[in-house]
Formats: C-alpha cells, sequence, structure tokens
C-alpha cells in the first residue's frame, strides 16, 4: 500500500510539473566557447552550463540540450520541433518566440587590432562604429551584427570564411580591425595562440544579449518570468563568472 501511494505521488508530481515532456532547447553546434559538442558527444559551452545552471538546478526543469547546424536549429524552433533556443532576438524571430527579459548572458562586441598597428592610438580613440570608416575591417560569413552596421557602400569589409579566419588574416596585418565578441575572440586567440600577435583595444561599440527565445506555441512559454528572476540571482551570486573563468 505504502508503495502504490510512493509510486502515485512520483506519478502526480511529473504531471503537475513543467514538462510532461522535456524542454527541448536546441543550439548552434559548433559556436566555441559558447555551444558546441565534445568529444563525449555532449552539448557543451556558456549557454549550455548556464541554462542548465538556472533550468535545471534552480527551476527543477527537466531539460534536453541538443546541438545541431544554427540554421536548423532555428528552422526546428520555427516549426514547433523543439522549444527553444538561445540567441540575440532580432525582428523576424519575435514574429514565433517570446523572451525572457533578462539575458542568458551579455556580450560585449570589442576591437582589436594587430600589434603595433601604426595608427593604434586613433584606434584606441574610437568611440562609435562610425568611427572606423578609415579603416579596413575584416568580418566573416554569417556575422548578421556585422552586415546591419557595417554596410559595403559606407565600410570597407573584407569577408572571411569564419572568424578564426578573420583573426589570422589580421595577425598578418591584412586588415586593420575586428570587430566581434569580446568572448569568441579571447577563446579563438588561445586556443591558435595569436595573443602575442593581436592586441585588443579599450572599445566596446555595443553589447549583444544572448536570450532564451521560447516558441509562443510551446507549453513552456509560460516559464520566461521566472527564469528571468532566477538568471538575474544566479548572476548575481557569481555563478556567471564562474562559469565563464571555465573557459578562459
Amino acid at each position: 500500500m505504502v508503495r502504490r501511494l510512493w509510486v502515485l505521488s512520483l506519478c502526480l508530481l511529473s504531471f503537475f510539473s513543467y514538462g510532461k515532456e522535456a524542454l527541448r532547447i536546441v543550439y548552434y553546434d559548433s559556436f566555441p566557447p559558447y555551444s558546441y559538442i565534445n568529444a563525449a558527444g555532449e552539448m557543451e559551452g556558456i549557454l549550455v552550463d548556464i541554462a542548465r545552471e538556472v533550468l535545471e538546478k534552480q527551476m527543477n526543469l527537466n531539460v534536453s540540450h541538443e546541438g545541431y547546424p544554427w540554421s536548423r536549429a532555428q528552422r526546428m524552433v520555427f516549426n514547433g520541433q523543439a522549444d527553444a533556443f538561445i540567441t540575440v532576438p532580432t525582428p523576424e524571430r519575435l514574429n514565433y518566440v517570446n523572451v525572457a527579459k533578462e539575458p542568458v548572458f551579455s556580450a560585449p562586441i570589442n576591437l582589436f587590432t594587430y600589434k603595433n598597428h601604426a595608427h593604434l592610438n586613433r584606434l584606441e580613440q574610437v568611440s562609435r562604429i562610425e568611427d572606423l570608416k578609415e579603416f579596413v575591417i575584416l568580418d566573416y560569413v554569417g556575422n548578421g551584427w556585422g552586415n546591419e552596421n557595417f554596410p559595403q557602400d559606407s565600410y570597407t569589409r573584407v569577408i572571411e570564411s569564419d572568424l578564426s579566419i578573420a583573426l589570422q588574416m589580421l595577425a598578418k596585418k591584412k586588415g586593420d580591425v575586428v570587430a566581434v565578441d569580446k568572448v569568441v575572440a579571447e577563446f579563438l586567440l588561445s586556443k591558435h595562440d595569436r595573443r602575442n600577435l593581436i592586441t585588443e583595444l579599450p572599445v566596446t561599440l555595443t553589447v549583444a544579449p544572448f536570450v532564451l527565445c521560447i516558441s509562443k506555441t510551446s507549453e513552456f512559454v509560460t516559464i520566461l518570468e521566472e527564469f528571468s528572476e532566477q538568471a538575474l540571482a544566479f548572476r548575481q551570486q557569481g555563478g556567471e563568472r564562474e562559469i565563464l573563468a571555465k573557459y578562459k
């Protein structure tokens, strides 16, 4: 009898908790250090770790973290095959997702140049995006922020296949600057041992918020307010800082 009551209580708990099924979050599977598939075949990265801490440990949700090519991941949320992704909200995405008020992580967009640049003093004085019109900007395919802020008719912009190549070209002095997510740039510079060739300028052009975006048709869309509260508390308690330290 006691055993039957115990089993029944577990069933009721499962029924009334969020997620009769798991909250299914899809990520870009090759976006280190934010989200990528590790050697064990599991999702890992800053965004994944913060989501686990807040959603699973603080909110006691059952969550599935899956990685795909980014275009496919976005289509899955659009089509209702997945519940959520974590990214910068755009007008297009807001047509089919609701977003948390508190970001999962806020990424500073900083400037990088090569060591001993002839015009280093002028670059250090940059305070607006418009100040970069006289310089050659190295960028990479798929950088939506760069596409929006550096139109080809106003800026000299050289597009490389990916950010790693853009930084490599910067180290070879094939351009003047790279304007990019500070966290990703520092991760790649350490990985490819280029810190001695490239200088980070004391310039933050903007901050890009990575936000939990949940499909408007998902049963989990109601958790966004609680998520924002828990994410803010997690940040204030130093949890974000500890996760970032893992990826230095």
